[in-house]
């Protein structure tokens, strides 16, 4: 992890020396690493359509074996294998930036790594309690407090995204798309600033990406896939 994090801390240096800027930088890492993982996520749309096509096969052994989870759950499997899907390929993408969250989160909590001004974040390295007992007006906070908000909000709209082509698995991920954006909106506010800022920069690329991607091709059914 030290590694990794040297490596981030690399990057985002090279970012500063031609921005100038800490914000920007962040930008720019949380870009290059969506770019690095474009592969994974070319994969998670693959299987969200193919997790669309057999909904309705999905949802006839929900039918069948309603009183019978354990056969529900083996007869799954066989379909996923007949139609070679990889239920777990939605998760790659994300599995795979974990590490660079933490790294991330490692590099920003140098304070002299962060500490530059970014649409009134007086310092990326800092988390809004901290800025927010700092603050003597209220343009100081204003900005800090508003970026976990979009980083929760954006969150849940990506969520809602990978989930929209499972539907038939759906029913046992009710609290799926809150669950992940209320941890964001809890951690953001306890958190160097500049990792809400990724957060939100990294699923506004995943979201235009899975819009322009996932409707690049028609559906079984000849219908648009969103």
């Amino acid at each position: 992890m030290n590694f990794l994090q040297g490596v981030v801390q690399h990057i985002l240096e090279y970012f500063y020396n031609l921005t100038g800027d800490y914000g920007v930088a962040i930008i720019g890492l949380t870009i290059l690493v969506r770019l690095v993982t474009l592969p994974l996520s070319l994969k998670q749309i693959a299987s969200s359509r193919a997790m669309q096509k057999i909904a309705p096969l999905q949802k006839k052994l929900q039918e069948k074996y309603k009183d019978n989870p354990e056969k529900y759950n083996q007869e799954l499997l066989a379909l996923y294998r007949e139609h070679k899907i990889n239920p777990l390929a939605g998760c790659l993408p994300t599995l795979i930036q974990l590490p660079v969250i933490v790294a991330v989160f490692g590099v920003l909590r140098n304070p002299g790594i962060a500490s530059t001004d970014f649409l009134g974040i007086v310092d990326l390295s800092k988390s809004f309690v901290q800025l927010f007992k700092e603050a003597t007006a209220i343009p100081g906070y204003l900005v800090p407090a508003v970026i976990p908000v979009l980083a929760s909000l954006t969150t849940y709209i990506q969520t809602k995204q990978t989930l929209a082509g499972q539907a038939g698995s759906a029913g046992g991920m009710g609290a799926m798309p809150w669950m992940m954006p209320a941890l964001i909106l809890f951690f953001s506010y306890s958190l160097p600033q500049g990792l809400p800022l990724y957060w939100l920069v990294g699923n506004v690329f995943s979201i235009v990406q899975h819009f322009l991607l996932g409707r690049s091709k028609p559906s079984a059914e000849g219908g648009v896939l969103s």
